[in-house]
């Protein structure tokens, strides 16, 4: 008798213990289904909130010569770089700039576009020296135009009657007056942008445009991801610990061109609007294409609503 109950004492004990197992992985399977729920709550909501904030028709716009819509920045200082413990070391430190008011296309420049200076000037076509797929993946005529060397693309803008934006001025379309650390806020938020693998809808490039939520607080796209973008500015890691407070325009000569925002293929961390990279003026890539500007010199050009 005594085993008996002995034996059912012990089997009781196990049952009790697998199904306060049970119990416990059941409890952790749904407070980890409700943390994402509320994580996916939370982004949307952010994200909704953005969208109420932003009217973007306030800012003014024009058509440049290549028929390209450009948006009107306005005068005034921004929040350029990075913070210690938020960016790199040649982001640092962060410093107050004081820019006029200049123009900036709202998408970046596209291969057909290109393709049609090209054919106007006989200028050479861009070369993607290194891409594992077919090619046709990253050159149809509605894509950002990559493959071309700094001096491709100040020539594009040059002959459309603008220029290549300087790195102050690229940072301050990207980031607003604030120093936002990505286009669309300070937090990094799901399919805001065309960046590393296909979770946001694009393995490589995409068309400029694409992602609505992911605008600039001017309304221009695509300033994190898809086409990381040529500035016009040599580089110098420590150029920021002496940059002028008006208009700085980096270092008179230098051994590399700057390049700004991002790519398809990097991550989000290397999307941010402080973010700097360097290449040799010669170097193409399939990453790295640009968007033009021009000074604000003309305030009698028409402006065109969004």
């Amino acid at each position: 008798m005594k085993k008996d109950a002995l034996y059912y004492g012990t089997l009781v004990t196990f049952i009790a213990f697998f199904l306060m197992i049970g119990f416990f992985i059941y409890d952790a399977i749904q407070s980890s289904r409700l943390a994402s729920k509320a994580r996916s709550m939370n982004t949307e909501q952010a994200r909704e909130g953005q969208e109420r904030l932003r009217d973007f028709s306030r800012f003014r716009t024009i058509k440049g010569e290549d028929g390209s819509e450009m948006v009107l920045i306005p005068e005034g200082p921004f929040q350029m770089g990075s913070l210690a413990g938020n960016g790199d070391s040649d982001e640092m430190p962060q410093h107050v700039v004081y820019l006029p008011a200049f123009y900036i296309d709202r998408k970046e420049v596209t291969q057909a576009q290109f393709a049609r200076f090209s054919q106007a000037t006989q200028y050479p076509k861009p070369v993607v020296p290194v891409f594992e797929e077919e090619l046709s993946l990253i050159t149809r005529p509605e894509l950002p135009v990559v493959g071309l060397s700094w001096d491709a693309a100040e020539n594009y803008c040059q002959w459309s009657g603008k220029r290549l934006p300087t790195e102050a001025e690229w940072e301050k379309a990207a980031g607003g007056e604030q120093g936002y650390r990505w286009p669309w806020g300070n937090d990094s938020l799901d399919r805001t942008a065309n960046l590393r693998g296909d979770e946001d809808g694009y393995k490589f490039l995409a068309p400029p445009g694409q992602f609505e939520s992911g605008r600039s607080p001017y309304g221009l796209y695509d300033m994190a991801g898809n086409a990381a973008e040529w500035a016009a500015d040599w580089y110098d890691a420590d150029y920021y610990k002496t940059a002028p407070f008006k208009v700085p325009k980096g270092p008179e000569t230098g051994k590399f061109r700057v390049y700004r925002g991002g790519s398809w293929n990097e991550s989000s961390v290397n999307a941010r609007a402080a973010k700097r990279f360097t290449a040799a003026q010669h170097q193409t890539s399939a990453v790295i294409g640009f968007r033009c500007a021009k000074d604000a010199s003309s305030p009698g050009e028409e402006s065109k609503s969004n």
